[in-house]
């Protein structure tokens, strides 16, 4: 019965601290898509915001909200190992543009305009949008485009990729 009583106490603690450590993490996972690569931002942005109502609510378990909280951050895991292209607006040369993004994990987030005139790379370490010479990557952006939508096999692909640590 001591042991019984012992391991429900126990249990009450380790509720009471899930909270604050879901609530943490949260907050650090947020500064982190704050600070990486802007890729699908809203849409990462708006998954943060419904796990901070998730954990207002009572009717939700600990064990629930732990669960999705660490799902998000497999999501975010998962990022830095995959390649993907999707279609979003950007403004380029001045003017707001339609563009099909690629993101090769987290190393390079790459646009190009419909019919390829204008192409560009996100510096991260200036965390600013780069025009690059079309004749030069055009065509290497579009294959990589094509590779994210599964169109043809993954091959070797010729894109400017900034050094780690920003060297």
């Amino acid at each position: 019965m001591r042991q019984l009583k012992s391991s429900i106490e126990e249990v009450s603690i380790i509720e009471r601290q899930i909270t604050p450590l879901m609530l943490r993490m949260l907050s650090g996972l947020e500064q982190f898509i704050a600070l990486d690569v802007p890729f699908l931002i809203e849409k990462r942005k708006k998954r943060v915001n419904r796990l901070k109502n998730l954990l207002s609510k009572a009717d939700v378990t600990a064990a629930e909200k732990f669960r999705v909280v660490l799902e998000a951050f497999e999501i975010e895991n998962e990022f830095g190992r995959t390649i993907e292209a999707y279609k979003g607006d950007l403004e380029v040369s001045g003017t707001p543009r339609e563009v099909s993004f690629l993101r090769i994990g987290r190393v390079a987030l790459l646009y190009q305009t419909p019919g390829g005139e204008y192409n560009g790379v996100w510096d991260q370490g200036n965390r600013k949008w780069v025009a690059l010479k079309a004749e030069e990557y055009r065509n290497h952006i579009a294959k990589g485009l094509k590779m994210a939508r599964k169109q043809v096999a993954p091959d070797l692909l010729m894109i400017p990729v900034s050094a780690a640590g920003g060297a």
